[in-house]
């Protein structure tokens, strides 16, 4: 009989499951940041699929990368708007207090 290969989905759930116990010695909160974590992989568990490899843990990590990376945009944005909104409101050509704090964190 032939063996059949884990979908990428099942291999996310046996990624959980081995790291069970670091989670269990983990503080509440950060519990549900890891738990976080495992559902950003789920949510590319698609293209997981398509990208065979042999140790799931790179594609897994990735998939955790790439929505912290849309994360980091998507806050960006908001930074940049309030930035440009704070700027137009007191009519400075002067950076404003976002604008400093914006060229710091980026």
């Amino acid at each position: 009989m032939g063996r059949t290969v884990p979908t990428f989905r099942q291999m996310i759930e046996f990624f959980g499951v081995e790291w069970n116990s670091f989670r269990h010695a983990l503080r509440s909160e950060d519990q549900e940041m890891f738990d976080a974590l495992l559902n950003h992989a789920r949510r590319h568990a698609a293209a997981g699929h398509h990208f065979s490899h042999p140790h799931p843990f790179e594609p897994i990590v990735i998939s955790m990368l790439l929505e912290h990376e849309k994360d980091l945009q998507r806050l960006r944005g908001k930074l940049d708007g309030i930035s440009k909104a704070s700027s137009k409101d007191d009519g400075s050509t002067q950076g404003t207090q976002t604008e400093k704090i914006n060229k710091q964190v980026l």
